[in-house]
């Protein structure tokens, strides 16, 4: 079993609850709610992405070169 990593759980929990206030605060007329949504909303994207890059295995096998690293020539595409 996999170690979970509950900071970047509470945080997307608090950014979705956050973002779904702010939403529901729009839809009443609020337009400056708009950019605490978007924000909450941007950061619980990103902590999702992180979780899920920090499940997949350091090599996953996708024939694309790491970043930095040399070409070896296989699966060279032009």
């Amino acid at each position: 079993m996999r170690k979970v990593r509950w900071a970047s759980v509470w945080t997307v929990v608090g950014a979705c609850a956050v973002a779904l206030a702010m939403l529901w605060v729009v839809l009443r007329g609020r337009v400056w709610a708009w950019i605490p949504f978007f924000l909450a909303a941007g950061v619980a994207v990103r902590e999702i992405r992180f979780l899920q890059r920090a499940r997949r295995p350091a090599d996953a096998g996708f024939d694309e070169r790491r970043r930095g690293q040399a070409d070896e020539g296989r699966g060279r595409r032009r």
